[in-house]
């Protein structure tokens, strides 16, 4: 398991962090809205600033805007979107030796993909077909879905550079809303086989108050306690997700200081020996 953490454009708290990057040689680099909805983002300027920061990483994720920026709304208003920032994500691959990844939420499920992306993802994947660069499908949770859809969009596409993200607060998130306990609600949304073939990394947080979705502050938190932290990595392990990436997508109160996701790291680090 490679334990990454995770820093906005700003690099807030990049100094706190540092250890780990050194260490384990990754990251992933959260964009925002600042362009407005669905427009192009500058990936190539913060990502060189990075690398000269922190010259020997080997690996970065990037986590395009968070709001109406899922693929599909990329692919409806533009795919040249899409498509410019693969380009960019593979000249820089190349120029620097590095694993780039891009990643995307989905919120529509396989049946809509099957009729309206999937000969358009298909047709993106072409751009980094050979390339050190992987594109990432993460799971969201305000919608209605009987398995975990980007597992299924995987499996039916089934190409080497199209892998998963698995967000655990989303699926705590799906669970709490319809008041089912995790484990009976994991055992219904995921698919073993599925997650050992196409996992590649997981964002890993806490999910506070049984909620998640209501109150923002529920959502993505440092786990209180490394009982807490164990019983969550275990019932990923259970299906599946001990070989790959972590990243700890840990909101807090304050980025310059970067308390609890250094408390995350600490505690994840300690039961990965």
């Amino acid at each position: 398991m490679n334990i990454y953490p995770k820093i906005n454009l700003n690099f807030e708290g990049l100094d706190k962090l540092i250890n780990y990057v050194e260490k384990y040689k990754g990251i992933e680099l959260q964009f925002f809205d600042e362009k407005g909805i669905m427009e192009q983002i500058d990936i190539k300027t913060p990502v060189e600033k990075l690398i000269k920061k922190v010259p020997y990483i080997k690996e970065i994720t990037i986590h395009p805007p968070l709001c109406n920026y899922d693929i599909e709304h990329i692919i409806f208003k533009d795919i040249n979107i899409i498509k410019e920032q693969l380009d960019t994500v593979v000249e820089l691959s190349r120029k620097y030796n590095i694993k780039i990844n891009l990643l995307y939420h989905t919120e529509i499920d396989i049946i809509k993909h099957k009729e309206l992306t999937i000969e358009k993802i298909k047709e993106l994947l072409k751009i980094i077909e050979g390339e050190n660069v992987i594109l990432l499908l993460e799971n969201l949770f305000m919608f209605d879905e009987k398995e975990c859809t980007v597992f299924k969009l995987a499996e039916y596409i089934n190409h080497p550079n199209l892998k998963v993200c698995f967000d655990i607060c989303h699926m705590y998130c799906k669970a709490n809303i319809y008041k089912t306990d995790i484990e009976s609600f994991a055992n219904k949304y995921l698919n073993s086989q599925l997650c050992k073939k196409y996992i590649y990394q997981v964002h890993f947080s806490y999910t506070a108050n049984n909620d998640g979705y209501i109150e923002r502050k529920t959502h993505g938190r440092v786990h209180d306690n490394i009982e807490k932290l164990k019983y969550d990595l275990d019932l990923l392990k259970k299906y599946n997700m001990d070989k790959c990436n972590y990243i700890t997508e840990v909101s807090e109160d304050n980025y310059d200081l970067r308390v609890d996701q250094l408390k995350e790291l600490k505690m994840l680090e300690e039961l990965n020996k």
